[in-house]
């Protein structure tokens, strides 16, 4: 077996790269890396080095065959080659290239998951009752913390709770890619929920950071995100990551990033319990940067709404479906008897369409400017569905409706009537949105509020924040979003052409029903 200067040489000679153009892309002394070629100085897996050189290499392996070349290094190194993701592939890389590589495979080999042991992860869930002082750990490096952290995270039961508390918004670990992704995934495939309490220290790039790494979470509700204002810690930084009556894993680094971040992972239950009573006592004097409503808030959520479309104030909507508000209202009566609600049922609901409806058409007769931006593919999707699955607030009811064929055809027929009538109304129809916005829909009242309908859960939720520093950070989103259509298929014509074919399609698509 190649041992890793010789893997390290190997990665260069494949690149055609020299040990001085490698030194001078990482600002290292070209001495120490000799050093590391020759095997006469160890290249730690934890250290910044390390990490350094598996970033510029990956950076490098731009092509396909690049990409296969190194699957194939990890294949007869015994490391697993079914790799999703980048992270997981920067994971298989630095354990081929680090001096303590090997050693740390074995080490953790019975802890990590499948896909980076190479074998499936043990069924049994780990038991941290009366746990000796022995069991906890010392990790080095955010990797290390990834690894520790996944078989943890992949036992904790589906939709398990647990807190996070960074003294202050500059912590590193806490948006590092491995992390991050690890977390990320978490909340994914097992529902983990997080509460995350920042101290916020002024620094906006530093708070944009964190949210731009955490926004799907935050659009999911799968992060109850608040902050502190005041001082926070001069000395180090702190982040806690705490599983209530399991463990806690406190990380420290140092305000400057040259250092390794150090990570204790705790399971005295004495412990865990004392942390976590400081935890509920910091949340509770911190200020929510955003409140997630379920279905039991209908009526919240129905007066949200009516703020965004119908008080003066410009208005950016991004949609991965239709909007019923632009029915007329004969269209919209007809879906609230298909529900079969009774007289009583059915005339508030219809009543309560003619305030929002009466309401957004005086917003948009004063003058203020409405944005929106719908997916192509969604709306072809719904044409091949011939219905589309939206929240049931829409229709003043809990759950998911499923508007019919006609229906939809309604609501495409009045977004034309709406660009034809309203010049400060804008539409623009992307091939695609990014998959942050799958499933849901942003709704920006520019400097006032931000609320976010999230619908592929088991029921719908929506997010809602009047936070500015969360604000302008889906703001920024929504104008990077909107760029993209600058020039191309987002002039009104062209627009107004898109939904006649897709109403057309749809209306075919009725008489096949």
């Amino acid at each position: 077996m190649a041992t890793p200067n010789e893997n390290l040489k190997s990665v260069l000679e494949h690149f055609g790269l020299t040990n001085l153009a490698l030194a001078k892309a990482l600002e290292l002394d070209p001495s120490l890396v000799s050093r590391y070629l020759s095997g006469h100085r160890q290249l730690k897996a934890a250290s910044p080095q390390m990490e350094a050189i598996a970033g510029f290499i990956l950076t490098r392996s731009r092509r396909v065959k690049d990409m296969e070349w190194l699957k194939e290094q990890f294949q007869a190194a015994g490391l697993p080659t079914d790799i999703s993701t980048v992270y997981r592939f920067k994971q298989n890389l630095i354990m081929w290239l680090a001096s303590d590589g090997e050693k740390l495979r074995k080490n953790l080999g019975a802890l990590l998951p499948g896909d980076i042991a190479g074998r499936e992860p043990p069924v049994a869930q780990p038991q941290y009752n009366h746990m000796e002082a022995a069991d906890n750990a010392v990790k080095l490096g955010c990797l290390q913390i990834a690894l520790e952290l996944a078989p943890i995270l992949k036992a904790l039961p589906r939709g398990t709770m647990a807190d996070i508390f960074l003294s202050s918004d500059q912590i590193i670990t806490t948006v590092n890619e491995d992390v991050a992704a690890l977390l990320l995934r978490s909340m994914d495939e097992s529902d983990l929920k997080i509460r995350m309490v920042v101290c916020v220290s002024g620094d906006t790039k530093a708070m944009s950071a964190l949210i731009d790494t955490y926004m799907s979470a935050l659009i999911s509700g799968h992060i109850q995100l608040s902050v502190v204002h005041g001082m926070t810690q001069t000395v180090t930084n702190q982040m806690h990551l705490i599983i209530p009556e399991r463990l806690a894993v406190l990380v420290t680094e140092t305000p400057g990033s040259a250092a390794t971040p150090v990570a204790a992972i705790l399971r005295e239950q004495s412990f865990v319990a004392e942390i976590q009573k400081s935890f509920e006592q910091a949340a509770r004097y911190a200020q929510p940067v955003l409140n997630i409503y379920g279905d039991d808030f209908s009526r919240n959520i129905l007066e949200i709404i009516y703020q965004e479309f119908c008080t003066p104030g410009a208005l950016d909507v991004v949609k991965d479906n239709v909007n019923p508000m632009y029915m007329p209202q004969e269209a919209y009566n007809r879906v609230l008897r298909l529900h079969g609600h009774n007289e009583t049922e059915y005339a508030w609901r219809s009543a309560e369409f003619i305030r929002f409806k009466s309401g957004m058409d005086e917003t948009l007769r004063g003058g203020d400017l409405f944005r929106e931006i719908l997916a192509l593919s969604r709306l072809n999707q719904i044409v091949r569905d011939g219905f589309c699955r939206m929240p049931g607030l829409y229709f003043m009811k809990k759950g998911f409706v499923h508007l019919d064929a006609q229906g939809c055809a309604d609501v495409l027929n009045g977004y034309i009537r709406y660009l034809e009538e309203f010049p400060n109304f804008h539409l623009l129809i992307l091939d695609d949105i990014t998959l942050l916005h799958s499933d849901n829909c942003w709704q920006l009242k520019q400097n006032h509020h931000l609320a976010i309908n999230h619908w592929s859960g088991p029921e719908p939720v929506m997010i809602h924040s009047d936070q500015l520093m969360l604000l302008r950070e889906f703001q920024e989103h929504f104008d990077r979003l909107w760029a993209q259509g600058t020039g191309g298929i987002g002039s009104r014509g062209n627009v107004i052409n898109i939904l006649r074919d897709v109403a057309r399609r749809m209306e075919m698509k009725l008489k096949q029903l």
